[in-house]
């Protein structure tokens, strides 16, 4: 079974907020490995001397703190630093909850959000992405267990945690609905978590 795919982006406030659109437009150039500098960032980098980027750290390989060195890690922080390189400024990390970071965006706390986050339709009323990876749901369970699934059928009955902030609840109810409820199989339950972390410890 698979949910719907999860993109992760750099995500703008569609405020008509001036600062956001040249943020958005020199990351794009970026991107695209135009050459990019100073001169064109937005007063407030500028003499602030950084961009501020919201991220949750607890979505390994992406974002996570390595716990030997208590040091922010992933392929976003990768990303980012040498995008702030190109345009000549700094990134400063602000480790904010999911539910906060469109929040803050709107309010100015943060200049971007640079984490684990849907291009979802219903986002983009509020928010510009910039998308630049795409990956899929997968399951899994204890080496013990792993004899238990050997058709997708067999998730039925099963309780499943996932992070209640992507769309794979709802679409994990979908399809059990289709493919469970409708062959007169048991529901699939889902159990809301706080992110892949919080699963793996509910699982263990």
């Amino acid at each position: 079974m698979t949910a719907a795919d999860e993109v992760a982006g750099y995500n703008q406030d569609k405020m008509g907020n001036h600062m956001n659109k040249h943020i958005a437009a020199l990351t794009v150039a970026c991107l695209a490995a135009t050459s990019a500098n100073a001169a064109g960032l937005p007063e407030r980098v500028k003499s602030a001397g950084k961009v501020v980027v919201a991220n949750q750290p607890n979505y390994p390989p992406m974002e996570y703190v390595d716990p030997a060195t208590n040091e922010l890690k992933g392929v976003d922080i990768d990303l980012g630093v040498a995008l702030a390189k190109e345009l000549g400024t700094t990134v400063e990390w602000s480790n904010i909850g999911f539910e906060q970071m469109i929040s803050s965006l709107q309010t100015g706390r943060v200049d971007l959000i640079h984490s684990g986050m849907s291009d979802l339709p219903k986002r983009r009323d509020t928010l510009d992405f910039i998308d630049y990876m795409k990956s899929g749901a997968q399951f899994y369970t204890s080496f013990a267990r792993k004899d238990e699934f050997k058709t997708l059928t067999d998730f039925c009955g099963k309780t499943v945690g996932m992070s209640r902030r992507t769309s794979f609840p709802d679409e994990t109810a979908k399809w059990s609905a289709a493919n469970c409820q409708a062959k007169g199989l048991p529901a699939i339950k889902v159990v809301g978590t706080e992110g892949s972390a919080d699963a793996r410890a509910q699982l263990k």
